[in-house]
């Protein structure tokens, strides 16, 4: 399987990590096509030991990433089952570069459409191209209902397409048990914070995307409120770091906030928290509200598309998104009465409910019946050669 993706960070990486073991499993094989930058490069170092894995790299031009060129280099020697595209650009570019070929291509979709993105006319003529490039698509895999239902609306086509299905995401939840616990320091020793502070955490990139600075707006608020004492531990990479530190100082808030280096393995954190919080103006079908609620931590999520999906019928509170004052109504209450026992005891329904094994099995199935399609239309599929050498196609 060529493995296509342009952004190799958050869901998208945690999506393989959690998925692919069960396809490797089923004896799929995986050659990672990425940017080369330092994300994918990260990326590849935590896939090296994975049996059969092979990381191609596509050239870096500014913002621009040209995975179709490299793409196409890959799959024209022969060697690739199915192309397994992860995101909007990366489907399009996939598309774009199996055009001619017939190579049997899947689209994961981790994105939603928001109205900026039809902007115009060319915002219209971009949804239309892409409308036109995943009908050349042999199965389009939304990571949410919400996504799927996103992805009807917007893009011409879809809306009866039986080839666009909803395989939501989920999680390797006994990670996230309570009895599989990891060594970490204190949060509460190195803050210097005593039990009687509420430790509430943002988990996440520093992007518009996550609501960091309607967050840092409403938590501005609060601090002028008389509540019992909190702490924010923000922790994360993005590119808006910076400028949210900055931010933060702006505010007053520099001994109420602490920000905390990207993490690859988020649960000695996680399990410290009182309270995480998900101020998130739009997601797709988030991993982390999943993995606080399997490890039993109460969760303050936005109403946003995507989110709200998978806090729906939890223990988990709700405000709207990018609404600062119901959210510091909101931050109030929570810090007030964290319900904390309510979270422990739903975790085992947790656990069950985001389990990746099922949707992973989804996953396989629209595989097979893929390929198996081929086999009926052709006679044959094509398979890899592992005489061919993969080389970085740069």
């Amino acid at each position: 399987m060529l493995v296509v993706l342009r952004w190799p960070v958050g869901g998208i990486r945690t999506y393989v990590r959690y998925n692919y073991p069960f396809l490797q499993e089923e004896g799929y094989r995986f050659t990672f096509l990425g940017p080369a930058d330092g994300d994918f490069r990260a990326f590849a170092a935590e896939l090296r030991g994975w049996e059969g894995a092979e990381f191609a790299e596509a050239p870096v031009r500014g913002k621009r990433c040209r995975l179709w060129l490299t793409a196409r280099v890959q799959l024209r020697t022969g060697r690739f089952a199915l192309v397994h595209s992860h995101g909007l650009i990366a489907t399009a570019q996939a598309a774009a570069a199996n055009l001619a070929l017939g190579v049997p291509h899947v689209a994961t979709i981790h994105d939603v459409f928001r109205p900026v993105h039809a902007a115009g006319w060319r915002g219209r003529v971009k949804v239309w191209a892409l409308g036109r490039l995943l009908r050349r698509v042999d199965a389009v895999a939304a990571v949410g209902e919400d996504v799927r239902a996103n992805l009807a609306a917007h893009v011409p086509g879809l809306e009866k397409d039986k080839r666009l299905v909803s395989i939501r995401n989920g999680i390797d939840t006994e990670r996230f048990a309570e009895a599989s616990g990891v060594e970490a320091e204190p949060l509460r020793s190195r803050l210097a914070l005593g039990n009687d502070v509420c430790l509430m955490g943002f988990l996440g990139r520093f992007m518009e995307q996550k609501g960091f600075l309607p967050l840092l707006d409403a938590l501005s608020r609060l601090a002028d409120r008389p509540t019992r004492p909190w702490h924010l531990v923000a922790v994360g990479s993005g590119d808006y770091e910076r400028e949210y530190r900055q931010e933060a100082q702006r505010r007053g808030l520099s001994a109420k906030v602490t920000f905390l280096g990207f993490m690859p393995d988020v649960r000695p954190v996680l399990r410290q928290l009182d309270l995480l919080l998900m101020p998130s103006l739009w997601e797709a079908c988030p991993l982390l509200p999943m993995e606080a609620l399997a490890a039993g931590v109460p969760v303050l999520g936005s109403d946003c598309i995507g989110l709200r999906e998978v806090l729906r019928d939890t223990p988990s509170q709700m405000a709207p998104a990018g609404d600062v004052d119901a959210w510091c109504n909101a931050l109030e209450r929570a810090v007030a009465r964290p319900w904390a026992e309510a979270a422990r005891d739903f975790a085992p329904e947790a656990r069950r409910r985001f389990s990746v094994a099922p949707a992973a099995e989804q996953l396989r199935q629209v595989f097979d019946g893929v390929l198996a399609g081929r086999r009926t239309a052709r006679g044959r599929v094509r398979t890899a050669d592992p005489a061919v050498p993969v080389g970085s196609g740069t």
